[in-house]
């Protein structure tokens, strides 16, 4: 894949295991680039273009960015229902016969309390297995550490939502080298891309491509 924008004079290359670091040191410009790419990842319009080949693609189906990572969650509306599709259908692959069970059991169960209430009760008897998983209130599991979330939040992404790339805004503000170099290490393996966008320069970690823009918005590798 290829990123281009007009603002900047050479278009950057994203293949997994090769990490880009854009750094923009004026903090206005550095604001303006986030929050255009923040609004094309979130379907707005924009002068970022992201392309592979001939084809260019859709920033809002490829790629995620984060921002927040105080919030960061793998639960949200995006997360949770293909996630309930997933086990579905490992649930009817594999554990069909558990599945029937219980199916029968919670049937049994209804009709018992609808034989000792004073209320008369109905219910749906084809409920399949995802209204149990929002009955239990399933999810996925929270990590301790904000390197464990982080693995799991792409890695959920590109499993379910087959995102792609990954844009991390200020990433080297809030991991430490050694977190880091885990970090693109995991996300290698995974074939996982990997962008940062960072406001001050950082020591450069083996696996990165670094662009500057100084404060003179002149550009170069470092």
């Amino acid at each position: 894949m290829k990123l281009a924008h007009y603002n900047l004079e050479q278009v950057i290359e994203i293949v997994p295991g090769r990490v880009n670091v854009l750094v923009i040191e004026p903090e206005d410009k550095f604001y303006n680039c986030c929050a255009e790419l923040c609004g094309q990842i979130a379907g707005e319009s924009g002068n970022f273009c992201l392309s592979e080949g001939d084809e260019t693609l859709n920033l809002a189906k490829t790629a995620a960015v984060v921002s927040d990572y105080l919030s960061l969650s793998v639960n949200d509306k995006k997360f949770v229902p293909k996630l309930y599709h997933n086990l579905k259908e490992i649930a009817e692959s594999r554990f069909a016969e558990e599945w029937q069970q219980i199916n029968l059991s919670v049937t049994a169960l209804f009709d018992k309390l609808n034989a000792e209430s004073d209320c008369p009760i109905d219910y749906n008897e084809e409920s399949g297995v995802q209204e149990l998983f929002r009955a239990f209130g399933v999810c996925m599991r929270k990590e301790e550490t904000l390197l464990e979330n982080l693995l799991l939040f792409v890695r959920a992404h590109a499993f379910l939502l087959k995102t792609r790339c990954f844009f991390f805004i200020n990433l080297k503000t809030v991991l430490t080298e050694k977190q880091l170099k885990a970090f693109y290490h995991e996300t290698e393996l995974a074939e996982i891309c990997v962008f940062l966008l960072e406001n001050t320069c950082k020591p450069k970690l083996p696996g990165e491509t670094v662009t500057v823009i100084d404060r003179d918005l002149c550009e170069f590798l470092a």
